[in-house]
């Protein structure tokens, strides 16, 4: 598997947002809460943390970003777009990181449709997806993919 770095940098870079979230909602990061604590997300995400355990909603998050990137490289193949991302970042075809960043950002976007329906996520439905509703959800789902994304194209220019 190609990209199989790729889909657990993925699970690594999602978790870790979601630990910097976690010690920002719980104060230990005062310069970004006080920047984000008016966001509808933010403030939904405060309950969210209050019910998981730290560990069990930084897997999640990894988990949610692991598949999400899983899903997203198999549109990329299947639909024949030709992005190959690593030849991309090193050939700066900014093209192909852009069309990459629009895909991840509705993929993101998407991906609480089945989280939603599945029921396996309950904790997370009945705090952040119910209270932000469909439309900001996938918005703020999706702005959170790409700064994913950015982050592991900025991390994999950097290694390589």
């Amino acid at each position: 598997m190609k990209y199989c770095n790729i889909y657990l940098l993925t699970f690594l870079i999602t978790g870790i947002y979601d630990l910097i979230l976690q010690l920002s909602i719980n104060g230990y990061i005062p310069l970004l809460h006080n920047f984000l604590k008016n966001s509808d997300w933010y403030i939904s995400l405060k309950k969210y943390f209050k019910i998981h355990t730290p560990l069990s909603a930084i897997l999640l998050a990894g988990f949610i970003g692991f598949i999400t990137q899983i899903i997203i490289f198999n549109i990329i193949y299947l639909e024949n777009i030709n992005i190959d991302i690593l030849e991309s970042i090193h050939s700066n075809k900014f093209i192909n990181i852009i069309k990459f960043l629009v895909i991840s950002f509705i993929i993101s976007g998407l991906i609480g449709i089945p989280i939603k329906m599945s029921g396996l996520f309950p904790i997370l439905e009945d705090t952040y997806y119910k209270k932000l509703g469909d439309v900001r959800s996938f918005i703020t789902d999706g702005y959170s993919g790409l700064v994913v994304q950015i982050t592991l194209l900025i991390i994999l220019y950097l290694i390589n």
